[in-house]
């Protein structure tokens, strides 16, 4: 496939993209602040057989916070698919400048998360020269990759991919990628659940689902034969049982990407694309948000349902009222300080 072709070839429309970004966002929005107040713990890092079987037997008694609380996490392979998805279509396989390309994502990095990750550390008192590790989005090659604020490791995890998309991936034909990248999920297996954990702090625990983004950019024609009720059932089904199966858990991102993929037209309505448009904003304010409602609500939420409820209802809201208002003053910021470079290289 030529890179006009690549460009032109839409397998998700603008309205789709923003649907799952809209959707996956409120989920780990909603899930970051659930398994905080909930009994239900995740396993997004590495699998415990407890955590799946509390999930199971508990189920019934909370099964929406419950599901969101133990489930949500799986919003975060999506993010990582639609990146690939979104440098491929772009850029296809040439970058005419990789240092321009991996600095200039990084500054709209810094420049997103930045103030949060200020404040975020002020908060918890965080040695000066392991905050400027944090703000270069490279700390966890340095030291321990689980270090706080933990809620933006996602962004040390996206930067990484810009590298190593600049510098090699692009340059693999896709369906050797695609190999690759299901031969370290496989391999995962006989790891113990430290180093699995530890991948799952870099790109490498991730890669499946970024190369089935590039994978989808390039040769996605395929996506319309899954997009109707009995793909969607069955991936699921697929979902859910290796949500809870420890061997089945190393392949449940890619079964929640290709149930989203198969529902995707379905989420294309205004509330999800809004969400989908401020989904970077509601990112980086979310976790100081969070950390807020725990402080005032800890006592409120004294296990009655109905108040964990309306309390996590409540905080969703402010976090989509607060991440608009920052999308607001972000673009503005941007605008001047690229009127500022254009006044200076003149």
């Amino acid at each position: 496939m030529t890179q006009q072709q690549l460009l032109n070839d839409i397998c998700l429309s603008k309205n789709e993209n923003l649907a799952l970004r809209g959707f996956c966002i409120m989920f780990i929005v909603l899930h970051n602040l659930a398994h905080n107040v909930m009994p239900f713990e995740e396993n997004e890092k590495w699998f415990n057989p407890e955590f799946a079987n509390f999930f199971i037997n508990n189920f019934f008694d909370h099964p929406i916070l419950g599901s969101i609380s133990y489930l949500g996490w799986l919003g975060v392979p999506i993010f990582f698919f639609l990146s690939g998805y979104g440098l491929s279509k772009k850029y296809g396989h040439s970058i005419q400048n990789t240092f321009s390309f991996i600095t200039g994502h990084y500054l709209k990095l810094l420049l997103l998360a930045g103030p949060f990750i200020l404040l975020k550390n002020i908060k918890i008192g965080t040695p000066p020269l392991q905050v400027l590790a944090q703000l270069t989005f490279l700390n966890n090659l340095f030291e321990n990759s689980s270090i706080y604020p933990a809620a933006f490791w996602y962004l040390r995890v996206a930067f990484e991919y810009y590298i190593l998309y600049a510098l090699i991936l692009r340059r693999f034909p896709v369906k050797w990628l695609l190999v690759f990248a299901m031969l370290v999920t496989c391999s995962l297996f006989f790891l113990n659940d430290e180093v699995v954990k530890t991948m799952k702090y870099h790109s490498i625990g991730w890669l499946l689902d970024f190369s089935l983004g590039v994978y989808v950019a390039q040769h996605g024609q395929w996506l319309k034969r899954i997009e109707n009720v009995y793909c969607s059932f069955i991936f699921f089904v697929m979902l859910v049982f290796s949500s809870i199966n420890e061997y089945a858990w190393y392949f449940s991102c890619t079964f929640a990407v290709l149930f989203f993929l198969s529902i995707k037209r379905h989420l294309a309505n205004r509330l999800m694309t809004f969400l989908g448009s401020i989904s970077a904003f509601l990112y980086v304010i979310h976790p100081l948000i969070r950390d807020m409602w725990l402080h005032l609500k800890l006592d409120y939420m004294n296990g009655n349902l109905l108040h964990i409820s309306l309390s996590v209802c409540t905080y969703f809201l402010l976090c989509v009222l607060v991440a608009y208002l920052y999308g607001l003053f972000y673009k503005r910021i941007l605008v001047f300080i690229q009127g500022c470079f254009q006044r200076i290289y003149r």
